[in-house]
């Protein structure tokens, strides 16, 4: 009877491969699990800015301050998280103290600075005005 010591070459080739495989599907989890976690965190960011979005609305349709509700000073005044851009607004008087505010904005997830299909959304907005 011959006994050996230590492991063939096959053997451990074998056990390198199983560990390969082990680490690279490790590596890809961690990865998949940041991508979900920045999406999630964006997802709260781009709400937030949306909410802000609406408060800064809402006080301009309170006050009557119809002349400065435009694209440009919207962006102006409201903080927006990164890539997050406003497109276009469109306001239109339903009577004497009802505004309907359209609102297409986008996530400018490729960096181009243009909506790009996937990448645009429209919210639209309703706000009442103080009656005198």
């Amino acid at each position: 009877m011959i006994l050996r010591k230590g492991f063939s070459l096959l053997e451990i080739t074998v056990v390198m491969l199983i560990m390969g495989l082990t680490i690279t599907a490790l590596l890809q989890m961690f990865d998949w699990s940041q991508m979900r976690y920045s999406e999630i965190s964006r997802g709260w960011q781009r709400r937030a800015g949306l909410t802000e979005v609406r408060l800064w609305l809402r006080d301009r349709i309170i006050h009557s301050d119809f002349d400065n509700i435009s694209a440009e000073n919207l962006a102006n005044a409201v903080r927006l998280p990164a890539g997050l851009h406003i497109a276009k607004l469109k306001m239109r008087e339903h009577n004497d103290n009802t505004w309907f505010i359209t609102l297409d904005y986008f996530d400018d997830r490729n960096r181009n600075q243009k909506a790009d299909p996937g990448e645009s959304a429209t919210r639209l907005f309703c706000f009442r005005g103080r009656s005198a």
